[in-house]
């Protein structure tokens, strides 16, 4: 029984990074900035919540890594891909589905984590972590805003054509 919370956590990991070929590279490498970015977020945000005690990670996957790297790289990565993918362009549906999957995480999906061992709440509730999980969706959408508008557009203009005329074949 002792292996079982480790092994939901590599399953965890496993089925969610399976999902990514199904993105299709075009939208892999598009949302791949946002993604990143939120990863990057979550794991500072561990480091924060451990200092701060605001929930406790039981078990953990590699040892050696942030409390969180099963989540970060598993549900959390692949889920920031299809959320940006499915809705990205669309704040308010966007949005909406967060608030969804952010629900499903933290009544059932939390319950069962807490119910096998993994992950407990400590100075913060559900609420404020649900409050907190949209907090940083809309960070996230507005990274992926920013580097499309700034970034991705100067890197997708048309080369320059070579020299002052362009010569056609018909000439």
């Amino acid at each position: 029984m002792k292996k079982k919370p480790v092994l939901v956590l590599w399953i965890m990991v496993f089925i969610s990074i399976l999902t990514l070929p199904f993105l299709g590279w075009k939208h892999f490498k598009r949302f791949l900035p946002g993604t990143l970015f939120m990863s990057i977020l979550l794991a500072l945000e561990s480091i924060v919540a451990e200092k701060y005690n605001w929930w406790a990670i039981y078990k953990k996957i590699p040892p050696y890594f942030v409390n969180e790297f099963a989540f970060i790289v598993g549900p959390f990565f692949a889920g920031s891909f299809w959320i940006l993918r499915l809705t990205y362009g669309r704040f308010y549906l966007y949005f909406l589905l967060n608030a969804f999957v952010d629900a499903i995480f933290m009544y059932p999906v939390f319950t069962f984590l807490k119910n096998i061992g993994i992950f407990e709440m400590k100075k913060m509730n559900r609420q404020q972590l649900f409050g907190l999980f949209l907090i940083k969706s809309i960070l996230m959408y507005g990274f992926q805003g920013m580097w499309e508008k700034y970034v991705r557009k100067s890197s997708t203009k048309k080369p320059a054509q070579e020299g002052p005329y362009p010569i056609s074949p018909a000439e």
